[in-house]
């Protein structure tokens, strides 16, 4: 497996890619000498200055897509036309357009394309899932899912503000709570109506969101974000 970005995310991946028995990591990306440098240093691995190198090299099979947001697309093709299965980050691309075409290059080149959630992985929310699934308390009749936190009074880059380019929360937050809410309700979601916020001046950016989904079998949920706050509330009910 080949690593496509050797920043932030890929400093919390990389580790648990190492450690797994299946897995061999083979390879990474970047166009920082420097991180291309310690990612040698550190996992042995092949070192490419592009994805397009990274995915043209006999190194990989498959691929973590963790570039910046408004890449994710632009690799995932490259990937799927190299014939490398993807793993991507989140959020999976920056418009419903990109999101199309990463789906259309993987069916075309016969690849497999996974959204590289986590959330939905961690032991509470399995064994909501399993009391789900088993039946016991009756049917999902309502999911709810809040948070309130000072994501916006942290440090921040300048990508990360930017919605067009994949910043701000509905991008870089959202895909969480809809991942918990999607794998807890099962089925598909048939509509969404959602409200974003721009709250706070300094930053031009959403800053917090209201949404409100129904799934086919017309069990409702709601994903509040709120990034304004000086505290921490996570609830899911």
């Amino acid at each position: 497996m080949g690593v496509a970005g050797l920043g932030a995310a890929s400093r919390q991946i990389l580790p648990q890619i190492a450690r797994i028995p299946e897995l061999e990591l083979t390879a990474g990306a970047d166009i920082r000498p420097a991180a291309l440098e310690e990612f040698q240093a550190k996992y042995r691995g092949k070192a490419y200055d592009s994805v397009q190198a990274l995915c043209e090299s006999g190194a990989i099979d498959a691929v973590w897509i963790a570039t910046p947001n408004v890449f994710h697309a632009e690799h995932t093709v490259i990937a799927a036309q190299c014939g490398k299965h993807v793993i991507v980050e989140k959020p999976m691309a920056v418009t419903l357009a990109e999101a199309d075409q990463m789906i259309a290059a993987a069916e075309r080149n016969g690849v497999k394309l996974v959204q590289g959630h986590s959330k939905i992985y961690s032991p509470a929310i399995q064994k909501i899932r399993e009391v789900v699934l088993s039946g016991r308390l009756g049917r999902v009749i309502q999911i709810d899912t809040w948070n309130s936190n000072d994501w916006l009074q942290r440090p921040r880059l300048e990508s990360e503000l930017d919605t067009r380019i994949g910043g701000g929360v509905c991008f870089r937050q959202g895909p969480h709570q809809a991942d918990i809410v999607r794998y807890l309700g099962g089925g598909q979601v048939k509509s969404v109506r959602a409200k974003t916020g721009r709250a706070d001046k300094n930053f031009a950016t959403e800053g917090d969101y209201t949404a409100f989904l129904e799934f086919e079998d017309g069990t409702p949920a709601t994903m509040v974000f709120n990034a304004y706050g000086y505290f921490n509330i996570a609830e899911l009910t």
